[in-house]
């Protein structure tokens, strides 16, 4: 197993890191800032909480095949060959949200078609920056660019909505701009993908099919999901649950979810440097925290306390941090170069079974309420951590 880049690839290229983190950077804004739309969504639309949960979900329902194609995909064809017309996916994706405002469907259509090409730039752009990487520094560079982008995105689209004209359509002329710069800026990135680099010209397809996933990878995977799901699933509660139940107790609701949306990815930024530190445990941390976090946003909600929700943010930040990073981590050091786009794509697929829940909460809360079912949520998560370190018991 080789933690280098592969053969003949000048990983050295001047900033050619650099340059795929801001495409994660720029793919990472058009993921995430339609959560600061919400609020738009369901005052100008008339959306039901449960069709605004289902429009923040159909983003992972797109994104689940473009992870599992893309990344086993540019472990054989290449990390260029997906990415690039991924990137112009993207793009036609934000232009279909564009024209949300004729309703459900179209915004659903969108947010699918951004799904699919965010998978497909995710996994293998994410790998991409750790072959062009020093060994070690890479998982944390591509979920530190991911990270960002998920957090200015809706930062930038929430003062947008807030204060510009036309709320529900500059914010996506906005990310084209970025996106298509971003992407103009790979063009020049070296391939980095082993079989890709050592494939003659005219081999069979039968040998370009070989690389495929093991028994090694699939133990790290098995192993990783009791804590996955909780990555995106901490951050799902900050980003499209809490500050939809205080819209109705700030001033300024969309500018408010913007902030809490910034702050909940900041804080899952700012820890991901203690990963280096925790190594396997960073799991264990990252779900501990993450639950404190749901319990805050409990109490927060029971005391109608915009306020409150800021450190449940935080908290909830930090878990989804150490949680993704870690995994992240572990998967990448632990496969091979011709399945490490694969493992890492289905790694990203297992995290985003968390995008599911803010349709979970809507569901729960009609009849459970609020309180009770972020209650219920910090008691699942707190099992999971209970699971997880058993397994980290068991592997010594």
């Amino acid at each position: 197993m080789k933690r280098a880049a592969a053969p003949g690839t000048p990983r050295a290229a001047a900033g050619a890191h650099r340059r795929v983190s801001l495409l994660l950077f720029a793919a990472g804004w058009g993921a995430n800032h339609f959560s600061s739309l919400l609020i738009v969504y369901r005052k100008s639309l008339g959306f039901s909480p449960a069709s605004v949960a289902l429009l923040f979900g159909a983003y992972a329902i797109g994104l689940v095949p473009g992870l599992l194609f893309a990344g086993h995909a540019s472990d054989r064809l290449g990390r260029r060959a997906i990415v690039l017309p991924a990137g112009v996916a993207a793009i036609v994706g934000s232009g279909l949200l564009m024209l949300g405002g004729q309703g459900f469907g179209v915004l659903f259509a969108g947010r699918l078609v951004y799904g699919l090409a965010m998978g497909a730039i995710m996994s293998p752009g994410s790998v991409w920056v750790q072959e062009l990487s020093e060994p070690g520094v890479g998982p944390r560079r591509a979920t530190l660019a991911l990270s960002a982008g998920f957090g200015v995105g809706p930062l930038a689209t929430g003062v947008l909505a807030e204060f510009a004209p036309a709320p529900m359509v500059l914010p996506f002329v906005a990310h084209v701009l970025v996106m298509a710069a971003s992407l103009a800026g790979v063009h020049a990135v070296p391939e980095t993908a082993a079989l890709a680099l050592a494939r003659p010209p005219r081999e069979a397809p039968e040998k370009r099919a070989r690389a495929g996933i093991g028994r090694r990878e699939l133990a790290v995977l098995a192993g990783l999901l009791p804590a996955a799901p909780w990555a995106f699933g901490f951050a799902a509660a900050s980003l499209a649950v809490l500050p939809g139940i205080m819209r109705s107790h700030v001033s300024r609701p969309i500018l408010y979810s913007a902030f809490v949306i910034l702050l909940t990815l900041l804080a899952g930024v700012l820890v991901q440097p203690l990963t280096a530190r925790l190594r396997r445990r960073g799991n264990v941390v990252g779900l501990a925290l993450g639950s404190l976090g749901l319990l805050v946003g409990a109490c927060s909600v029971a005391v109608a306390s915009p306020a409150l929700v800021f450190a449940a943010a935080i908290l909830t930040g930090v878990g989804y941090g150490l949680v993704m990073t870690t995994g992240l981590r572990e998967v990448a050091e632990r496969a091979t170069d011709e399945t490490r786009g694969t493992a890492v794509g289905i790694y990203y697929v297992l995290t985003y079974i968390g995008f599911a829940l803010p349709f979970v909460h809507a569901k729960a809360a009609t009849a459970l309420g609020d309180v009770a079912t972020l209650e219920l949520t910090a008691a699942a998560a707190a099992g999971c951590l209970v699971l997880r370190g058993v397994v980290e018991s068991v592997r010594g």
